[in-house]
């Protein structure tokens, strides 16, 4: 997909004098983001929630992530319809629509599942072509405690359970698989081969051949405030916790990075609409693409850009509220910017490649619609 190409940010505010919202995608970060995983040692699925835009998809597909972690019907026609048959879909939502996998199966050739209950496991064998092929993996809980966001309060198994699903997939004659996710912008590597071990021990007191080994998301972003290890670091604890458990060579190793191939790739430009003392309203907030700045947590590098002239050299802090009458639209943290920031500057706000564009919504009329390349 072609978008707009623009030398910098500020070629962006020049060119467009933009009133509303525009996102901006940073091509070579996000080939840079691909080529990183090119070291995990298994096989890589793009989580397409995290950032199902054409361009993001295509331009993974092209550095050589071609398959995906889908969610929904909607994700699995996005993908069908860019790739047809060429690219490889894995549908790890433990909870789906019946509509959804018998689709999925029959128009789609989706042959991976996961589920967290027998009760899903009866519903994929219902809908979905039985064939040899055919992989249902278990979805393991596992601790989150080094997470950001934890997602085992939503989906897993707790180990006695996910060894009694185990042992039902294989009996009803389907290869069975077990998967786990530590959490999303998983701070410390060890979780990895933590939860390996776990999966481990959930073969070995299962007794029966595991065909995949999925060790989810959660790669985190190198955002403001978290220290973090190089990528490389979780990669060493993924393959010694496959060595520890003795992980057989005809086991499919997988992992489903979102926010840490897309978040350096996307950025927006915001105006000030009004400033009220040490308070500004923006024309986006987090019912847009700043939904994820909604937790004091978060915090992403901000600067202004003012075509006009310079700006001052005294930071101060700002809270920052989003252009809707609701009174929920304000962001967590506060903004560090000039102290005469003012109505009409443009912002920039980095790293907000993940979950921008797929959480936006249209609320109160307001709506992000365009989307620009900056090659800088």
């Amino acid at each position: 997909m072609l978008l707009d190409t623009f030398a910098s940010s500020e070629a962006v505010v020049a060119d467009l004098q933009p009133a509303e919202p525009v996102f901006c995608f940073l091509p070579a970060e996000l080939r840079a983001a691909a080529r990183r995983f090119v070291a995990f040692p298994g096989r890589v699925l793009y989580a397409v929630k995290c950032n199902p835009h054409p361009f993001v998809l295509e331009t993974l597909y092209r550095e050589g992530i071609t398959d995906f972690d889908v969610a929904s019907l909607d994700e699995i026609k996005l993908i069908g319809g860019l790739f047809e048959k060429s690219a490889g879909q894995f549908f790890n939502n433990p909870a789906k629509t019946r509509p959804a996998i018998r689709v999925g199966s029959e128009e789609h050739g989706i042959r991976f599942y996961t589920a967290d209950c027998t009760e899903e496991v009866e519903k994929i064998l219902d809908e979905a072509c039985l064939d040899d092929d055919l992989i249902v993996a278990v979805r393991l809980a596992t601790a989150a405690k080094d997470a950001r966001y934890t997602l085992t309060t939503k989906f897993g198994a707790p180990p006695d359970e996910a060894v009694r699903i185990v042992q039902m997939i294989k009996a009803r004659g389907i290869k069975a698989g077990v998967s786990f996710h530590v959490g999303s912008q998983c701070l410390n590597p060890k979780s990895f081969s933590t939860a390996i071990s776990l999966s481990g021990k959930v073969m070995r007191k299962a007794g029966v051949p595991i065909s995949v080994l999925n060790v989810g998301g959660g790669f985190p972003a190198p955002y403001p405030g978290d220290r973090l290890p190089d990528i490389s670091a979780y990669f060493a604890n993924v393959m010694q916790g496959r060595r520890d458990i003795d992980l057989p060579p005809s086991c499919m190793l997988l992992c489903e990075p979102g926010r840490s191939l897309v978040a350096t790739a996307g950025r927006v430009i915001v105006q000030v609409v009004v400033r009220r003392d040490r308070a500004i309203f923006l024309n986006d907030g987090v019912f847009g693409t700043l939904q994820e700045l909604v937790s004091p947590l978060e915090r992403r590098p901000v600067r202004v850009i003012r075509p006009s002239g310079p700006v001052s050299d005294r930071l101060m802090e700002f809270k920052i509220f989003g252009p809707t009458c609701d009174s929920n639209d304000v962001l967590g943290a506060p903004f560090l910017l000039p102290a005469d920031t003012r109505e009409g500057d443009w912002i920039e706000v980095d790293m907000m490649g993940a979950y921008s564009l797929s959480m936006r919504t249209r609320f109160n009329g307001f709506h992000t619609d365009r989307i620009v390349a900056v090659a800088s």
